[in-house]
């Protein structure tokens, strides 16, 4: 769990020192428009990985009509107290992904943004549970990260002893057939198109929760 530690101490504020300012306005599209039919009013969203959350309130400014409950976790403490001067709509709190601190089935749509490549391995797993534990039955999971065709490891530049995971972290939901892909864009870490270099590759997916009632039925 080293790199948990690194993140919660040091490297989040750190990453988002260096990103404050990064301007994000195709990113930004390419992850609110590949849900956003999707949402309807008065649903509960969470957002890992949420910097100062200025993505959810983006998505607050596209629907405007509707009543959404926005919640965003990060590492960082420096970007949850910048975000929640700025965007008071939005409830914020330093936390991480494998420690999700609400009700089982409590949210409508969670989105994974952009932060399982850097999630410890030992705690993949337990990120995953907890996503599919606080995701309601018919709710939205939208992933947006790496995706390489086979796991790769490379070191993590801004900090010794980290590394990023890339991998197509669907499949890590879709395998058992509790969820079923929707909708899926392929972009690349720099621009809104598809990059053949392997590490350069990007995709936002988008994956409904089935009701275990209709995927299991008695023969």
């Amino acid at each position: 769990m080293n790199q948990k530690k690194i993140f919660l101490n040091k490297e989040g504020d750190q990453w988002f020192k260096r990103n404050s300012n990064r301007h994000l306005g195709n990113f930004i599209d390419i992850n609110i428009n590949s849900f956003i039919p999707l949402v309807k009013d008065k649903d509960k969203i969470l957002e890992i990985g949420t910097s100062d959350g200025r993505i959810l309130d983006y998505l607050s400014i596209k629907v405007p009509k509707f009543n959404l409950s926005l919640f965003g976790i990060d590492p960082s403490y420096e970007s949850i107290n910048s975000g929640s001067q700025k965007y008071p709509n939005l409830n914020l709190k330093q936390g991480t992904s494998d420690q999700i601190e609400f009700d089982d089935n409590y949210f409508n749509v969670v989105i994974l943004g952009f932060c399982l490549y850097l999630v410890d391995r030992e705690l993949l797993f337990k990120t995953i549970s907890e996503v599919d534990r606080t995701l309601k039955q018919g709710g939205y999971l939208v992933i947006t990260d790496f995706e390489t065709p086979f796991p790769v490891k490379r070191n993590y530049e801004h900090s010794e002893g980290c590394f990023t995971y890339k991998n197509n972290y669907s499949n890590f939901f879709l395998g058992g057939g509790h969820y079923s892909l929707v909708n899926k864009i392929h972009y690349s870490h720099s621009t809104d198109i598809f990059n053949p270099d392997i590490n350069e590759r990007v995709s936002t997916s988008v994956l409904y929760k089935e009701h275990y009632s209709e995927i299991y039925r008695l023969g």
